[in-house]
């Protein structure tokens, strides 16, 4: 899911430009009180922008489609892009798992320097069992807000959405060499991600507790508006150790029952391996970014 936006940075009296497209935002939600959701950031590139989530204090997951608009910089502990505040650090390096196109679509960013903004947790395999048809989980993200996918947006906004099928075999744009357990779907019935929201995170739990369990991916292969019909989600605690490997760090899980972290009792996740836009000025101390946008119709992908 990808919407195209322009920017102009401008640090001190040097000027980068810069341009945003993105994936999916939230339909059907509300908008994120300040401090809610800190580690859920704005990836902003030259001609694409995404969403992504704080996993270490210099790692930010995101989608692997998202790595391929070349992002340049993340703004987090901000729940407007667009108003002045939020922590903004250039990216550093970045990687996309190994033929995401057809597995697990997530991707990495290495920035140039830790953020202050505290990490979150990703789900710990224990922590996942509680992915079941019917369960409840919090989608957050920059994306659009409307069904159409149209408009412009650069708030973040968070929705509730049920889980639907928590193996991801049932519909077509599941990707069946990650099948079952890779992915999940959820939303539908009018609450969704959408275009913007793409590489942002998906909650299990709330508050401080809450821990990553998906990456905002796609749309479902349904007919209809594109946005509003539900969407997979890649299992974020699948992908951990292919994180680690890439990025050299250390990544924090949730706690499993009896307080141990994943992994402590000899079991380790499977190794194997959105975005949005509006008008603007953005200020990061004397870092500010004047924001132009031309929102382009993404494209929902789905699996062959």
């Amino acid at each position: 899911m990808l919407k195209t936006l322009s920017l102009t940075f401008v640090l001190c009296c040097s000027s980068v430009a810069l341009a945003a497209g993105l994936p999916s935002p939230v339909v059907g939600g509300t908008t994120v009180p300040a401090g809610e959701w800190p580690d859920a950031v704005a990836v902003l590139a030259a001609n694409a922008a995404c969403t992504g989530t704080l996993i270490a204090p210099d790692v930010v997951l995101t989608a692997g489609h998202c790595i391929g608009v070349n992002p340049q910089v993340v703004i987090a502990n901000s729940v407007d892009y667009a108003a002045t505040g939020g922590e903004a650090i250039r990216v550093k390096t970045t990687a996309a798992y190994p033929s995401w196109q057809t597995s697990y679509d997530v991707g990495v960013l290495v920035l140039d320097h830790a953020a202050k903004t505290k990490p979150r947790a990703v789900a710990a395999e224990c922590t996942a069992e509680q992915l079941v048809p019917g369960a409840k989980v919090r989608v957050v993200g920059f994306g659009l807000t409307t069904k159409t996918g149209t408009g412009d947006n650069t708030k973040l906004h968070q929705a509730e959405l049920p889980v639907d099928d928590a193996s991801c075999t049932q519909d077509a744009s599941c990707e069946s060499k990650v099948a079952p357990d890779g992915e999940f779907t959820a939303g539908g019935d009018g609450t969704d991600a959408c275009f913007g929201d793409s590489g942002g995170p998906v909650y299990l739990g709330s508050g401080d507790s809450a821990s990553v369990i998906g990456v905002v991916s796609r749309g479902l292969a349904l007919p209809g508006q594109p946005c509003g019909n539900g969407g997979v989600y890649v299992r974020a605690d699948k992908v951990v150790p292919w994180i680690e490997k890439t990025t050299g760090r250390t990544i924090a899980r949730a706690s499993c029952p009896g307080g141990k972290a994943d992994g402590e009792d000899g079991t380790t996740s499977e190794s194997s391996g959105g975005c949005s836009a509006a008008n603007g000025v953005v200020g990061f101390g004397v870092l500010a970014v004047v924001v132009g946008l031309i929102l382009a119709r993404p494209r929902k992908r789905r699996a062959p």
